[in-house]
């Protein structure tokens, strides 16, 4: 047990010379000369004794320090360090709106990109609790430890779109979508508004959730990609949009810069002055197609509205329907139907390999029979270089033969599947004018008469395309 003189006056140590005292925390033992003028020195021989004769044990310095006022400090406990309070480590860092991407070439800040949206994918860890600390514990003077006061514990708080890790302790995304802090909750949205233009106040739009919708027009030079449905209430000009849903679009679409890109469904009011649309799914027009480019994955449907198309060519795998196709002045309007541009171009793809592969099989057996008859002519006396050539013209031929039959099957079944395309049909509800350029499969007429409630289809026994009368319970069926 610790003397309490050692906290109070001290008690005296080397024959009265020098006074031992212990701070109140314990954690320091300080000697002082008892008369400052008599000059004796402190024999640390005899200090440690005497520090060990009164309990002191705990961080006994080798030699005295100066403590200042002819003070010295002889020992130095050490205390103990709470532990630290549970955190939270994000995983993924909210946005910070602002400037984002300089141009290297103009030295300027791009304000399109405000970077405004943090996406996030379903099973992303957002967030994790850091558990509290025990803290470490000291140790006073005496050699007796200080327990150390251990961190506080706390819950995660969430809000919606997230999961909870079964042990409290980690955050997860429940879905696709921007990851926000909700009143101080971590929460992952699957839809996003946009009310007002896409500007520069907004910037460009990257959204990976389910819906994106903009109140306003997307101007000129921005982009907007969604992982799902877009839409947009007061059209596109000369600007970029992609969807991994369907895509909607009030009002116009206007420019030969305007992109719209989509997996589903693209809808729109109108669109002129040659914006170029792409869909795996339906183009549906409710007004007019006004020299646009379509490449369409299923249908055009062109029947609300004035259900016009004029100008501008219209690719689609399947058919057409409209009210109003081409104009009395007879612009130039290309409708192709039973397309598939895909298809397409891996037929051309086909086609020029099979075209590659039995040029060098007939190359081969050229060499073959050539190394053959040398080989023949000189009997024994074949040159063993030519020898190694025929081996390995004759390992080769199989392989190339294997090829040219892999490559001629997969194109007489690409063939029948472009052949049965040639029944997708163009359906004219109302007038069909001269100036109409119609494709289906391989075949192509130009429309020179005009027609009213027509179908234009390819004929199997002429080999034509013709166009005929529509039936009433083909008028009855026009799509919407």
């Amino acid at each position: 047990m610790a003397s309490e003189k050692l906290f109070k006056g001290g008690v005296e140590i080397q024959n009265g010379a020098f006074i031992l005292r212990v701070t109140k925390d314990r954690l320091q033992a300080v000697v002082t000369p008892k008369d400052a003028k008599a000059g004796v020195q402190l024999d640390n021989d005899l200090l440690q004794k005497e520090l060990a004769e009164n309990g002191i044990v705990g961080g006994v310095l080798p030699t005295p320090e100066s403590a200042g006022g002819g003070s010295f400090l002889v020992a130095q406990g050490a205390a103990p360090v709470p532990g630290d309070n549970a955190r939270v480590k994000m995983h993924v860092k909210p946005a910070i709106p602002g400037p984002q991407r300089m141009d290297p070439d103009k030295d300027q800040v791009d304000y399109r990109e405000l970077g405004s949206i943090v996406n996030v994918a379903k099973d992303r860890l957002l967030l994790e609790k850091v558990a509290p600390s025990l803290g470490k514990a000291g140790q006073d003077v005496f050699g007796v430890g200080i327990p150390a006061k251990p961190g506080k514990d706390s819950k995660l708080k969430y809000g919606k779109g997230v999961t909870l890790s079964p042990d409290e302790s980690k955050i997860f995304a429940a879905l696709d979508g921007k990851f926000v802090m909700a009143e101080g909750k971590p929460t992952v949205f699957g839809e996003h508004s946009i009310t007002g233009d896409v500007d520069m106040k907004v910037g460009n739009i990257v959204f990976g959730g389910a819906k994106l919708t903009i109140s306003g027009e997307v101007l000129p030079g921005f982009s907007v990609k969604c992982r799902g449905d877009v839409w947009i209430g007061q059209g596109i000009n000369n600007s970029s949009i992609m969807a991994g849903g369907a895509l909607t679009v009030i009002g116009g679409v206007v420019g030969e810069e305007a992109r719209l890109r989509a997996k589903g469904d693209i809808t729109v009011d109108f669109v002129e002055n040659g914006p170029k649309l792409e869909t795996a799914s339906y183009l549906r027009v409710n007004d007019v197609l006004l020299q646009a480019h379509a490449s369409v994955g299923k249908d055009v449907i062109a029947t609300q509205g004035n259900g016009t198309i004029i100008g501008g060519k219209i690719i689609a795998a399947g058919s057409v329907h409209v009210k109003e196709l081409g104009c009395e002045a007879e612009v130039v309007t290309e409708i192709c139907v039973g397309l598939v541009p895909s298809l397409q171009m891996k037929k051309q793809k086909i086609d020029e390999e099979l075209v590659l592969w039995s040029d060098r099989l007939n190359e081969v057996i050229k060499n073959i029979s050539a190394l053959e008859k040398i080989k023949k002519e000189l009997a024994g006396k074949f040159p063993e270089e030519k020898s190694i050539l025929l081996g390995k013209c004759k390992a080769f031929m199989p392989k190339a033969m294997e090829k040219v039959n892999l490559l001629t099957e997969e194109n007489k079944e690409l063939e029948l599947e472009l052949e049965q395309m040639v029944n997708e049909v163009v359906y004219v509800y109302g007038h069909l004018f001269p100036g109409v350029v119609v494709k289906i499969g391989s075949l192509v007429r130009t429309i020179t008469l005009e027609e009213e409630q027509s179908v234009i289809y390819f004929d199997p026994i002429s080999h034509q395309i013709l166009v005929r009368k529509m039936s009433r319970d083909e008028r009855d069926a026009m799509p919407v």
